[in-house]
């Protein structure tokens, strides 16, 4: 049986070069090379391969759907051996320089505050550059190393590795409940005609019932709309509406005035938390700590 032919790394770079540059001449000025030399070595790649990566006119150069596929799978495999290359260059040696990071506000005062403030004191020589946002940064034009960021996210070429689930609740004030004339919601869709307080980026609120069955709604009446996710805990204690809440957050509330809504077998979403990083960037030793100090605080946590 015939070997199958080996592929070499430094084709595999001149492809993904390529890929990223979107020419054979930027992806040669990238890298400091010629661009016949990365020419020959893509041909050679689709060669061993027997699959056509580029497709080449006299006018543009665009990557096949096998091409984009190669490429996807291949530019993640290569940052982590880089990583892991320089994860062994400084092993001796402290972690040092800027870490640009963003984390949802909620997540952020009530988990990741203090566990980033405890890596940053770790690690004296790193500067953190710490932002809160609830909505999902542009790694590249905002230069940040990592955003940790809570699904749905939107499509990208960036790297999203999952951490852990984020369990949501739906719950009101006991008061307004008792006031409202009639049943609680008892589907989702119930909840588009009752008033609601909303906390953006989340506007569309999802469920799932035990057969694994979806619902979403966007609640139509907006009794008030706050886009921190703490005063939207304090204006659904307050009456104003239904909320849709971390449990986290809404947790040391329940059965103190707050009530969690049955809503006639529907549960309200796990939302997934994912670590962010640019897929073009090579993943820096700190930025790969960062993350692994985050899983390891979360294990001990649960």
């Amino acid at each position: 049986m015939q070997k199958p032919a080996r592929i070499s790394l430094d084709e595999i770079d001149a492809f993904l070069a390529v890929a990223r540059a979107g020419s054979f001449v930027a992806a040669a000025r990238d890298l400091g090379g010629a661009v016949s030399t990365l020419s020959r070595r893509v041909a050679a790649l689709e060669r061993r391969l027997g699959v056509q990566l580029l497709r080449r006119t006299t006018r543009a150069l665009a990557l096949t759907p096998d091409g984009r596929a190669f490429a996807e799978r291949c530019g993640f495999a290569m940052a982590e051996i880089a990583a892991s290359v320089d994860a062994l260059r400084d092993r001796a040696t402290s972690l040092r320089g800027p870490l640009r990071v963003t984390a949802p506000q909620y997540a952020c005062n009530d988990e990741f505050g203090p566990l980033l403030l405890d890596f940053a004191a770790r690690h004296p020589d790193l500067r953190l550059d710490l932002r809160l946002t609830n909505g999902v940064p542009d790694l590249i034009e905002e230069d940040v190393d990592l955003a940790f960021v809570l699904s749905p996210i939107p499509e990208s070429s960036h790297v999203a590795r999952r951490l852990w689930d984020v369990r949501y609740v739906l719950c009101a004030n006991e008061a307004f409940l008792a006031a409202r004339p009639g049943p609680g919601p008892r589907h989702p869709r119930d909840l588009a005609a009752m008033p609601c307080v909303v906390t953006p980026p989340i506007m569309s609120w999802r469920f799932q019932d035990a057969g694994g069955a979806e619902a979403s709604v966007v609640p139509r009446t907006v009794a008030a709309r706050v886009d921190d996710l703490g005063l939207g805990l304090a204006a659904v204690r307050a009456g104003l509406g239904y909320g849709f809440l971390p449990r986290g957050l809404a947790q040391p509330h329940l059965g103190q005035g707050l009530q969690e809504v049955a809503c006639a077998g529907w549960q309200a979403e796990v939302r997934l938390l994912y670590a962010l990083y640019p897929q073009s960037r090579q993943l820096a030793p700190r930025v790969r700590a960062l993350i692994d100090f985050a899983l390891a605080a979360r294990a001990r946590h649960d």
